[in-house]
């Protein structure tokens, strides 16, 4: 159909423009791929993040209810020998002590045994014990949340 030199033109043109086209659309295919990756990269610092700020509130809301534990329940003349197993359960605090343990994962099953009676001072050394193993392992994220900062590239001196 298309012959000689206009021919020849319009079919270069059509395999330029093809040409183009496909060249185009690998770039936009890779800009895209590149936006989807930096975008995941963000979701994933800031899910980090927020998982980050949970267990730090967590663990100081444990802290707090480890502290409170301790002021309400402390050694007192006349309660060394009471059963706090009971007094816990009357009051309904026997619940928080028992997610303390369960979320701190800290076995104090020396000092408040299984279904038996304890008294105040083995349910005070237990809190300390947790409280002690929370603030540690918080001590511990916080040096290396610093560690991190110092080690970032934006704290690095040039060469």
């Amino acid at each position: 159909m298309l012959t000689g030199s206009s021919g020849f033109f319009l079919k270069g043109l059509g395999l330029g423009f093809g040409c183009a086209s496909v060249f185009f659309y690998f770039i936009h295919m890779e800009t895209i791929d590149g936006l989807k990756t930096q975008w995941l990269v963000e979701q994933q610092a800031l899910a980090e993040e927020a998982i980050a700020l949970k267990t730090k509130a967590t663990t100081q809301q444990q802290i707090e209810t480890i502290d409170l534990l301790m002021k309400s329940y402390a050694i007192s003349d006349g309660n060394e020998d009471q059963d706090m197993r009971a007094a816990l359960v009357q009051s309904g605090h026997m619940r928080l002590l028992e997610q303390l343990i369960a979320q701190t994962k800290v076995d104090v099953s020396d000092l408040i045994p299984a279904e038996k009676s304890f008294n105040s001072a083995q349910l005070y050394a237990a809190l300390l014990r947790m409280k002690q193993t929370q603030e540690r392992m918080n001590a511990r994220n916080l040096l290396d949340q610093r560690l991190q900062a110092d080690n970032s590239p934006a704290n690095q001196p040039s060469q």
